[in-house]
């Protein structure tokens, strides 16, 4: 099971890669517009199908309408999105690397991240987050 959340569909397929199911947050980069609350599961066989839509048809968890027009309509820039998502990213990242004040960063896309040659083989880009840590320690306000 992987959550795709961070890479969407556009930039890692883990169905392809050989994952059972795959998790998307429709909240985040597939709708793309924060007004859709949602999520989708996709699954690689009809007897894992057949679980989940069972349990779907219990609990009624099921998109509406308008939410699924507004998921297509961020799909239509998804691609364009993601890649504006990358370039960003990686000159923020190798930003940050070189500040003296990043006491350490992870990005897919640093050569310093220790799985950046898998995410080469698996990624069709390494993503918009990025996860870094300061030198700095905040002191401790007390507030009255």
């Amino acid at each position: 099971m992987v959550d795709n959340t961070f890479m969407s569909p556009a930039l890692q397929n883990p169905i392809a890669l050989g994952t059972d199911v795959v998790m998307h947050s429709l909240t985040k980069f597939l709708n793309g517009h924060a007004d859709v609350v949602g999520g989708i599961i996709v699954v690689n066989d009809e007897e894992t199908y057949k679980q989940f839509r069972k349990t779907l048809n219990q609990l009624g968890g099921v998109i509406d309408p308008f939410n699924s027009f507004l998921v297509h309509r961020g799909l239509k820039t998804l691609g364009i999105r993601m890649q504006r998502h990358c370039e960003s990213a990686q000159i923020i990242a190798e930003w940050l690397e070189k500040h003296p004040l990043v006491k350490n960063i992870r990005y897919p896309g640093l050569k310093s991240h220790p799985h950046y040659e898998v995410g080469l083989k698996q990624h069709k880009g390494h993503g918009g987050m990025i996860t870094f840590e300061v030198k700095v320690e905040l002191k401790q306000e007390k507030f009255l």
